[in-house]
């Protein structure tokens, strides 16, 4: 009798004490789903997508290509473009590129992709073989391209959200909390919680999302305007990578689900300050699904067959540097300009510069490096009065000239580049 005593207050003391294990474990769950929700210790996992290797040519692609052009100067459209080189398929057999692409025309208004009556704000293209075109399937949220990382085969897809909070005025919260705000020491109007609720909305990051904040990083990169490359740029809040088993499935949840999840990738990128005025610019060779696009003034025909593009350029196209000690102005084209001018084919730079037009700011010659690099097919220097106009060091090299018509001018060649 007295054992059989003894073995049921063991019982109830392991009752007990696995009863108050379970409330201390409920207790703790609720706080931590409630007050506490934010006090929890985080893990952290990182994924890196850096390159991937096309099977063809062996080439090393980075996995994502970015372009802005930024049409501060107001003489085209603001244009971001993004490229993800990806496979086209699990068996990594051809590079298949999925692009995106963002057109702001010349007065800041977005271009509208319209595709069966249904509206986007965002081109999409594929890219094969240096070919691109507008893409047949339009990727949505959630849809997989298929990379890899460290040749294992993964899947990457732009499938972020994000939540908005949101307060109203609760009218039955005020009332009820009405006298305690009177009577108490909370005061009036003191916490916000007495009087408003609040609701929570959560939304997906949509392609224009990212196109958007893919500016914002080109625009904030300590490289500049130029080409650059971004070696680790976190994207996890917009893009996930999954797992892919033996058997070619993807994972129903991405790497490091239910953790703090960092998707770092190398980007190449151009930034420009100008803006886009012709397709050949684009990454996609394409403005808003136009592969002729051409708003420069200047008329490039693909028939190779045709005879060349005559292109005038004037003293109104070049930059001037003041120079204190001679009382006057030196000129060149912008880099820009000239790079600009490099993307053309069959195009003939004839440039007539016309000192009589400028004659009141006392022009003293062409600046150092002023047309170095862009191929000329004629030069005339022209004034209505006779002067000296200096060529100074390298303001001619590798142009192609061999000769420059004047018209009442004197040429001082002080190492121009090349022999006249």
């Amino acid at each position: 009798m007295e054992a059989k005593k003894i073995t049921l207050t063991i019982f109830n003391v392991a009752l007990i004490i696995v009863t108050a294990f379970m409330l201390l474990m409920s207790c703790v769950w609720v706080y931590y789903k409630t007050i506490g929700k934010n006090k929890i210790p985080s893990a952290v996992t990182s994924t890196y997508a850096t390159y991937i290797t096309d099977p063809a040519t062996k080439e090393e692609l980075p996995v994502i290509e970015a372009n802005y052009y930024a049409n501060i100067n107001g003489t085209g459209y603001e244009v971001v473009e993004l490229l993800f080189n990806c496979y086209s398929g699990i068996s990594k057999q051809a590079v298949y590129s999925r692009g995106f692409q963002l057109v702001y025309d010349e007065n800041g208004n977005v271009v509208p992709y319209v595709f069966n009556e249904e509206k986007s704000n965002v081109f999409q293209y594929n890219k094969y073989n240096d070919l691109s075109f507008e893409t047949g399937h339009q990727y949505e949220w959630g849809d997989k391209m298929i990379i890899d990382i460290d040749g294992t085969t993964y899947a990457v897809a732009l499938d972020g959200t994000y939540s908005v909070t949101t307060k109203g005025f609760d009218l039955g919260k005020s009332a009820g909390n009405f006298f305690k705000a009177v009577f108490t020491d909370w005061g009036m109007f003191s916490r916000e919680e007495h009087w408003n609720h609040y609701e929570t909305y959560t939304y997906n990051y949509t392609f224009e999302d990212l196109l958007i904040k893919v500016k914002q990083i080109i625009k904030s990169f300590s490289n500049g305007t130029g080409d650059g490359v971004i070696p680790l740029i976190d994207l996890g809040d917009f893009l996930h990578i999954y797992p892919i088993n033996e058997d070619g499935q993807i994972a129903g949840e991405p790497v490091g689900v239910n953790t703090l999840q960092n998707s770092y990738f190398t980007m190449a990128c151009h930034y420009d300050n100008r803006g886009m005025v012709w397709a050949k610019q684009s990454i996609f060779e394409a403005v808003a699904g136009d592969s002729q696009f051409n708003i420069s003034g200047i008329s490039e025909d693909a028939d190779y067959w045709k005879a060349n593009t005559q292109y005038t350029i004037s003293e109104k196209d070049f930059e001037k540097r003041y120079v204190t000690s001679e009382s006057g102005y030196y000129y060149s084209l912008s880099l820009d300009v000239i790079e600009e001018l490099k993307n053309f084919e069959n195009l003939d730079i004839n440039i007539v510069f016309d000192i009589t037009n400028i004659n009141y700011e006392n022009p003293l010659g062409f600046d150092y490096f002023a047309l170095s690099g862009m191929e000329i097919k004629s030069l005339t220097i022209k004034s209505a009065s006779q002067r000296d106009f200096k060529l100074l060091a390298n303001s001619l090299k590798d142009t192609g000239l061999t000769s420059i018509t004047t018209e009442n001018v004197t040429i001082i060649n002080d190492g121009s580049g090349v022999e006249l």
